[in-house]
């Protein structure tokens, strides 16, 4: 008997799948087997007692055309025949005979049935009767071994099937066998063996567990580390421009250390803000959201640095451009981008104007050198580029701003990765200056190669 966790192994339901789609093929052949066997047998038997009625009639016309006594013969083991006329009757031929009309007819027993051919013969009649009952009897025989065959392919099948079965689940076994070892935690122990499916689904449970508990100890991480982070950088950034108030009168006799800890500090504060929400970030957060507000938000926050580097605001969006989206993911991206252009750009022209499913960022900056493109989204290369453009000839109110976080560029890259989004750049975009980003929300080649040609027409 099969133990009950073994009938949900998935080798013993292609076992058992296999074992029935062949039984059944094997028992439909049987069955019309016997079908036909049947049919022939009732042709057979209709014929010989057609042909043995015809052949008898024209024998016992050749003695006249008047019964001058009954016949009656017994032609076998199951045939008999009789002929009589009114005037004589056959004594040994069943009265229920003599009812019948002329033709064929099958007359059901107890035990088998009478096939009865009554055809006119000189004055009376003559009567062909077969007993069917040794038929029968091969009949039930011939089905007997029928059914002997049917079982005996099951048994085959089952066999085979089994070894089949086996041989099939026998990359998966290996393959739960080896992540059973791989895979962290304790297994489960009323998990049967042999399961092949809630063994693997087993190891698939440990394994996001572990997931999950690591996604949750992350952003637990990270939270703790912005609430400790955030307190002291406060407290700095505080002093800091307290003592710059308590300076000479005057921003250009404050201490330049002084200026530079501000900056800072709100360079800090401002990656450990985008490094908290991109961990804690959600893809399924997405709204409709008006694009040109957007942009307007973060030239209003990052105005008065504008100011001071002189870096000139255009938002050029369409007031009707509208994609649903992560909104805080789109200001995080943004506003890095445009930190990069008040820090690499300044003093120079920002615009920010519509395309199809995205946005185009454009300064009349410097630009960037081709040979620095592929990596200007790497970490800290910000810091490199100013540091190699300013060398040792730097005035002291820049000296400040080589103390930049250099993740903007990077943290923006993150956050298009994860939102699926595409984020690439173009320098020069005109006459060998300025710098363009191009902000895709969803793939769309067309658009991108429109803005490359565009690009390269500028430069022209």
């Amino acid at each position: 008997m099969t133990p009950p966790r073994m009938k949900h192994s998935l080798a013993w339901r292609i076992t058992l799948v296999l074992t029935a789609l062949i039984t059944l093929a094997v028992a439909l052949a049987a069955l019309l087997a016997f079908y036909v066997y049947r049919e022939m047998e009732e042709g057979m038997i209709d014929k010989l007692i057609q042909t043995e009625s015809a052949r008898l009639i024209v024998r016992t016309a050749r003695m006249g055309d008047v019964w001058q006594q009954p016949f009656e013969r017994d032609m076998g083991p199951s045939m008999f025949v009789w002929g009589e006329s009114a005037e004589r009757e056959a004594a040994s031929m069943p009265p229920e005979l003599r009812a019948l009309p002329l033709g064929l007819h099958e007359l059901p027993r107890e035990e088998s049935s009478w096939r009865v051919s009554v055809a006119p013969a000189k004055d009376g009649r003559l009567y062909v009767l077969y007993d069917s009952i040794m038929l029968e009897q091969q009949s039930r025989n011939f089905a007997f071994a029928l059914v002997l065959i049917v079982l005996g392919c099951s048994l085959l099948a089952l066999l085979i099937s089994s070894t089949g079965a086996r041989w099939l689940v026998t990359p998966l076994n290996t393959l739960t066998t080896r992540l059973t070892r791989w895979a962290p935690g304790t297994p489960i122990s009323d998990v049967a063996s042999t399961n092949e499916a809630n063994r693997l689904l087993e190891v698939f449970n440990r394994v996001q567990d572990q997931v999950d508990t690591a996604i949750a100890d992350q952003r637990e991480f990270s939270a703790n580390l912005h609430h400790e982070i955030r307190t002291p950088l406060t407290v700095i950034q505080s002093d800091a421009e307290l003592l710059l108030r308590l300076t000479a009168n005057g921003a250009e006799l404050a201490p330049p250390r002084l200026r530079r800890i501000v900056r800072s500090v709100q360079d800090i504060k401002q990656s450990l803000e985008s490094t908290y929400n991109l961990a804690h970030a959600h893809m399924d957060d997405a709204e409709t959201v008006d694009l040109r507000s957007c942009v307007q938000d973060i030239f209003e926050t990052l105005r008065l640095e504008a100011e001071q580097t002189g870096l000139n605001f255009e938002n050029k969006v369409n007031p009707a451009h509208r994609e649903t989206l992560n909104r805080y993911a789109l200001l995080t991206v943004m506003r890095n981008i445009v930190r990069n252009a008040l820090l690499h750009a300044a003093p120079a022209r920002l615009e920010v104007e519509s395309a199809q499913h995205g946005l185009h960022f454009t300064d009349t900056g410097p630009g960037i050198d081709p040979a620095e493109q592929p990596a200007i989204f790497e970490r800290y290369f910000s810091n490199r580029r100013l540091d190699q453009r300013l060398g040792s000839s730097r005035s002291p109110e820049l000296r400040g701003q080589l103390d930049q976080s250099g993740l903007g560029l990077a943290i923006a890259k993150r956050v298009c990765i994860v939102q699926e989004w595409t984020l690439e750049v173009q320098s020069p975009v005109s006459q060998g200056r300025g710098t363009r980003f191009l902000l895709y929300f969803r793939e769309d080649a067309e658009s991108a190669s429109h803005s490359r040609s565009v690009s390269r027409e500028d430069d022209a």
